[in-house]
């Protein structure tokens, strides 16, 4: 599977494209608004430890969470980096924890009307 998933990243790459991914969950994305983490954990830790950040149980199908987590954005972006520059090379299906997430937020920013 990870063969699979850098052949994939690897093909985007040559075309062109970027790839925003993170190991293990979406939600590594999300808890780095908060604190810095490197290290892994499973994926309901994850929803917990979001839960508690949150002050309240943490849903996948939340339609507040970004306005939640919006004001901490700068916040992810500087851990998001610090932890991918832990990984040399990159390998995403083995980087645990790690994402890229941060990379396409930063191209969406620049849309966004402030």
């Amino acid at each position: 599977m990870a063969d699979h998933i850098q052949r994939a990243v690897d093909l985007a790459t040559q075309n062109g494209f970027g790839v925003a991914f993170s190991n293990q969950a979406f939600e590594l994305w999300y808890l780095l608004h908060f604190d810095y983490h490197n290290t892994a954990i499973t994926r309901a830790d994850y929803c917990k430890r979001l839960g508690q950040k949150l002050g309240g149980e943490y849903r996948k199908n939340s339609t507040t969470i970004y306005d939640s987590l919006l004001g901490h954005q700068a916040t992810a972006i500087a851990n998001a980096r610090r932890l991918l520059n832990l990984y040399t090379p990159r390998r995403p299906a083995d980087d645990d924890p790690s994402t890229t997430v941060h990379a396409l937020v930063e191209e969406l920013n620049k849309y966004r009307r402030r």
